[in-house]
């Protein structure tokens, strides 16, 4: 039998950290959504398993939820099985109570409930959210036979003092499924075995911000009674990227800008102007005053989609002289450029490194996380 696993879409979700692109980028979150259903017929997938908030609250309007339907009804070949999460519970307000739903979509209750489907010797069990924050008593074991078991669930696996849904080890041992298909945690994991079960979390297919950065997908694949074969399809209509450059050669704005293009280039690809950037610039130019950060952000939001910067460019520093103050700061130089002086190549540049985070430590300039 042939799945498709994704979750986690939250589609009119507010972005507000994209100004004004904010609006756009919504439909273009709902894109992928008509993107994943357009896998479906491609890939003759069967079963389409949505783990939970395909929208990010139950106050969908109906220029999203209705088009959400409509590519589901549009991908009539394949199943669509559906839990809501924590964002779209299934109460009164929910868009799966208030749209006429597509024939092809079977949306799980409050309770655990069961589906069979005999002509794909498939059954399906799953329990959607009532209330924004939920803990399941434990399900009955579904039956072991020739059917394949399929589970899906919007839940905190691993994650015991959690109020959305947390479950254990022994949940997954227990429950006789032969695959649970996870929702919840946005961040893609490997698909594993536990007991007899294989489960995974697809993450989500789109990022929604710089804390979901790199490639988004869902998985598509076979399972079947004697295993589970899933690969990673990407899907996400921009990719999210947070990146450091060193700026230390760079000799002026100009020079600056093509360090970064150039880098961006050669590393994503030909599309590289598609994504959203979170970039902050390191090292200490030679000439600091030649590299204006407004005329820089101006012309990388000339080329880019969406980019944001942190600067943190330093003027270069006599560190010899600095060495000889009778200061903890001096002291400090004077002993790291010891052990740079010592230092074979592959420990000279973490040195360097660690000694200019230092003298930001010294002026109040690092964060308690600092990478």
């Amino acid at each position: 039998m042939k799945l498709l696993h994704t979750a986690d879409l939250h589609i009119g979700a507010e972005l507000a950290y994209l100004d004004s692109l904010r609006e756009s980028r919504k439909y273009e979150v709902l894109e992928t959504f008509k993107n994943i259903c357009g896998l479906c017929v491609k890939e003759n997938v069967e079963f389409c398993l949505i783990s939970g908030d395909l929208f990010d609250s139950n106050a969908a309007a109906a220029e999203f939820a209705e088009p959400v339907f409509r590519y589901m009804r549009e991908a009539k070949n394949t199943n669509f099985l559906y839990v809501a999460g924590n964002h779209d519970p299934l109460d009164s307000s929910s868009p799966f109570k208030n749209f006429t739903l597509p024939e092809n979509l079977t949306v799980f209750g409050e309770e655990y409930e069961t589906v069979e489907f005999p002509e794909f010797k498939v059954r399906a069990t799953g329990r959607s959210f009532s209330h924004s924050s939920m803990s399941f008593c434990d399900m009955p074991k579904m039956p072991q036979d020739n059917f394949i078991n399929l589970l899906l669930l919007h839940a905190d696996f691993g994650a015991g003092d959690s109020s959305y849904n947390p479950i254990g080890t022994s949940f997954v041992e227990n429950c006789g499924a032969d695959y649970l298909a996870l929702g919840h945690i946005h961040k893609r994991t490997a698909v594993e075995k536990i007991g007899n079960t294989w489960l995974s979390y697809c993450g989500c297919p789109d990022g929604q911000g710089f804390d979901e950065a790199g490639e988004k997908g869902v998985y598509v694949g076979i399972i079947n009674k004697d295993g589970c074969r899933l690969h990673f399809t990407p899907c996400s209509s921009r990719i999210h990227v947070v990146k450091k450059f060193d700026l230390s050669e760079a000799k002026n704005t100009e020079d600056a800008k093509k360090t970064i293009l150039d880098a961006l280039l050669f590393e994503l690809g030909e599309n590289y102007d598609r994504n959203l950037y979170k970039l902050t610039l390191v090292g200490t130019p030679e000439n600091l005053g030649d590299i204006n950060i407004s005329e820089l952000l101006a012309e990388l939001k000339g080329k880019l989609y969406f980019v944001k910067i942190k600067n943190r460019l330093k003027q270069k520093l006599d560190l010899d002289l600095l060495s000889k103050e009778i200061s903890l700061k001096g002291l400090f130089v004077n002993r790291m450029l010891e052990k740079i002086k010592s230092a074979d190549d592959t420990d000279k540049k973490k040195l360097i490194d660690a000694l200019y985070l230092g003298l930001d430590a010294f002026d109040g300039e690092v964060a308690y996380d600092e990478d």
